[in-house]
């Protein structure tokens, strides 16, 4: 059954940032305030953050829609360098 989460950011130093554990295959939606880069990083346990994908502010306007694939149960930190108003992530729970 597919579900739908809202992602909750946080201010930091460098962005604004998200942090879950990945749920294997999903379509990420976020709505910014304005244009900027979106970085998108994975980790082991026990490892530092590794960068998977980073989008310049040119590729994307301030709403972006993206479809992530990473293995289910990894650590997943999202980075945005501008304000974010919502954001939600879709996936099949396959646990209902």
């Amino acid at each position: 059954m597919a579900k739908t989460d809202t992602l909750e950011f946080n201010k930091e130093k460098q962005g604004y940032s998200c942090q879950f554990t990945s749920v294997g295959k999903c379509v990420i939606q976020i709505d910014r305030e304005k244009s900027g880069t979106l970085s998108i990083y994975a980790k082991l346990e026990g490892m530092d953050y590794a960068l998977l994908y980073q989008y310049p502010s040119v590729s994307f306007n301030d709403n972006i829609i993206f479809y992530l694939d990473v293995q289910k149960g990894l650590s997943i930190k999202i980075l945005s360098e501008v304000g974010i108003m919502n954001a939600k992530m879709f996936y099949e729970d396959e646990g209902l």
